[in-house]
């Protein structure tokens, strides 16, 4: 009440009326308090329409009216100071004054109104209502040219409708409240809705298309901006398939949690009512795809086994070989590449069932060299590599056959399984020859730069094995570069472990753990659990060697090995390789362990912007329902190990 009172003095039209020398605007103003009861948009609402007493007065006694059931409860608001009202019979007022407000403006007003509670929240701004406006008001058949959006939205600002809110180069938002919004939608009927949804959906399937054709000059960004914004308008029309592909292509160009997070509801949404269909099948591979991205691979599992039963009943062998392949790379990300090598022969069948090319068939045996890498078979991996290369020579990039790949992509990452095999048989020459040609791939296809730093990046660490560190240098800035050009969060982290790398290789260790800091406030921005356990073990050898503190070193490779655990990683075994070695050293003493897991989140999080235990509280329990317990079974598996002699001396793990 008190609030109330004050802020009614202090606004122009109220304020008028409670300094008036005649008791009827202060008892009018008393009568607006009393059944605005406090609530901010009702004393805005009344505000404006006390520019007219009349008008004012007419909309109290709407409210009185309304109110009248519950008049006890509105009298407690001047005997006790507050409001005893629950939000619904708020929000029935707060309706009531909407429509009474809208039916009494102007046509053009009353339409733009409608326009823009009918727009997502985010769209109620300049460079889209001004672009959409004239289409809508053409679509409706209404007469005449559209009016000026600047005078049609005055008259709702006086209202108290919509808050016009100036931002820069002459923009503007047009904020209102979703009360307010919500009874506008509902008055301007399904029909209106349609047309809104019709046109919003072609505006952001324009910019779609447009980023597209930009996607060599950055036009990533507007492609994923665009599917997002088309999605609920598509949704609202039923368009299941175009928002599932708009979406599928944004969460290939950015798959950080953020994105992910706004998808999963929308693909959900489309797989329940694609449920049965062929459509509904192809659905289901893009929310497995969207749930892998956000770490949540039992599920995507789960979808991808059940998509291919269901692709076999009825003979969609082509889909069949697209969750098989999905299905191999789960396996393969959990550490389960022995049981995805029979499953590489299972879609080599679809694939032939299917009747596609050669490419599609020469992409199911990259696949298969690929889980040869997860395998650590890198002879022959790299061996396999160079026989399909002159198999890829050989073939057209466009040809009669029927394909599920793209060529250039099969090429690309046909090498990139050669490169990785290189990296790891420290065949430094070789890695760098055929990042080469990927390279020379990716610029004749026209990448984008983005795209051809990533490519560019892999070259750091075959210059680091061969001491070519002024090379490794300038690769790592030109990229950085690019990565802070482009806001890429997950490259920029990727960056600093590799410079963190290159300060190690020069002994200079101190450097090296201010970098190491650096890649894991990165990766926790991007939100992947495994790229932030994979810099907590890189800090923790980083520390060791800096000759810091040990206990703070043992902290971060713990909380390596959790993160690993928890999401029955392959790379726990680095983890428990390298805290096997320390135990080792230690004996017979203990190392400084933390005493529990809040102490773990303590050291840990003592590096500005991790935010461990929010990681943790996150990850799917698939050993260990507590912190704690998830550190004993951590601590077990690496003293079983230090007692077994299976202490795994390379106790870095790999970044690239």
């Amino acid at each position: 009440l008190a609030e109330s009172l004050l802020l009614a003095r202090e606004l122009p039209n109220l304020g008028r009326l409670v300094r008036e020398p005649k008791d009827e605007g202060r008892k009018l103003v008393a009568r607006a308090l009393k059944v605005v009861q406090g609530h901010p948009k009702l004393l805005e609402l009344a505000e404006g329409q006390a520019s007219d007493v009349n008008t004012l007065r007419q909309h109290v006694e709407r409210a009185e009216e309304a109110w009248r059931h519950g008049s006890e409860k509105t009298q407690a608001f001047f005997a006790e100071g507050g409001s005893r009202l629950e939000a619904e019979e708020f929000l029935a007022v707060l309706a009531d004054w909407t429509r009474s407000l809208a039916a009494a403006q102007p046509e053009a007003a009353r339409v733009l109104f409608s326009f823009l509670c009918c727009l997502e929240e985010g769209d109620r701004q300049t460079t889209v209502v001004a672009a959409v406006w004239p289409n809508l008001w053409r679509r409706l058949g209404l007469a005449e040219d559209p009016p000026d959006i600047a005078g049609a939205v005055a008259p709702l600002a006086a209202a108290g409708l919509v808050d016009a809110e100036d931002v820069e180069d002459g923009a503007c938002l047009y904020r209102i409240h979703p009360g307010v919004a919500e009874t506008g939608r509902a008055e301007a009927g399904d029909e209106f809705q349609g047309a809104v949804d019709t046109e919003l959906s072609a505006f952001w399937r324009a910019a779609f298309a447009a980023g597209w054709d930009k996607q060599t000059e950055g036009g990533g960004g507007l492609i994923v901006t665009a599917a997002l914004g088309a999605s609920p308008y598509l949704l609202r029309r039923r368009q299941w398939r175009e928002t599932s592909t708009l979406l599928e292509q944004a969460i290939h160009i950015d798959d950080s949690p953020e994105t992910v997070a706004s998808v999963l509801p929308w693909l959900r949404q489309i797989v329940e009512n694609t449920k049965g269909t062929d459509e509904g099948l192809g659905d289901l591979g893009v929310l497995a795809g969207a749930l892998l991205s956000a770490g949540r691979w039992r599920e995507a599992e789960r979808i991808e086994r059940a998509r291919i039963g269901r692709c076999r009943e009825v003979a969609d062998f082509r889909r069949a070989a697209s969750a098989a392949g999905a299905l191999i790379n789960i396996l393969r990300r959990t550490g389960r590449a022995q049981e995805a090598l029979p499953l590489v022969d299972e879609k080599k069948e679809y694939t032939r069932r299917a009747g596609l090319g050669q490419w599609t068939q020469l992409g199911d045996e990259g696949q298969r060299l690929q889980v040869l890498n997860s395998l650590g078979q890198y002879e022959e991996a790299l061996s396999g590599v160079e026989r399909l290369r002159k198999e890829m020579d050989g073939l057209p990039e466009e040809g009669d056959e029927d394909e599920a790949v793209t060529p250039w992509n099969v090429r690309e990452g046909i090498l990139d399984v050669g490169r990785e095999a290189a990296v790891r048989l420290e065949r430094w020459e070789t890695a760098l020859m055929l990042n080469a040609a990927i390279l020379a791939s990716t610029s004749a296809r026209g990448a984008p730069g983005l795209e051809v730093a990533r490519t560019r990046f892999n070259d750091y660490g075959p210059l680091l094995g061969l001491r070519r560190y002024d090379d490794a240098r300038e690769v790592l800035g030109d990229c950085r570069r690019v990565f802070q050009r482009e806001q890429d969060v997950r490259a920029l982290g990727a960056v600093f472990t590799a410079l963190a790398d290159l300060e190690d290789e020069r002994r200079q260790h101190g450097q090296a753990v201010r970098f190491e800091e650096t890649a894991l406030r990165y990766s926790y921005r991007a939100g992947d659990p495994q790229n932030c356990a994979t810099s907590h073990n890189n800090l923790a050898n980083h520390v060791r060697r800096a000759g810091r503190e040990q206990a703070v070193a043992l902290a971060h490779r713990v909380g390596a090995g959790v993160i690993f655990l928890q999401s029955a990683s392959g790379d726990l075994r680095t983890v428990l390789g390298g805290l096997a070695l320390v135990f080792a050293e230690a004996a017979p003493e203990l190392p400084p362990m933390p005493a529990d897991f809040d102490e773990l989140c303590e050291i840990v999080e003592r590096v500005p912007g991790v935010r461990f235990r929010e990681l943790f509280e996150r990850l799917p329990r698939t050993r260990a329902e507590t912190g704690d317990e998830a550190m004993q079974i951590v601590i077990e598996l690496a003293r079983h190990r230090q007692r077994n002699a299976g202490v795994d001396h390379d106790d870095t793990t790999s970044t690239t």
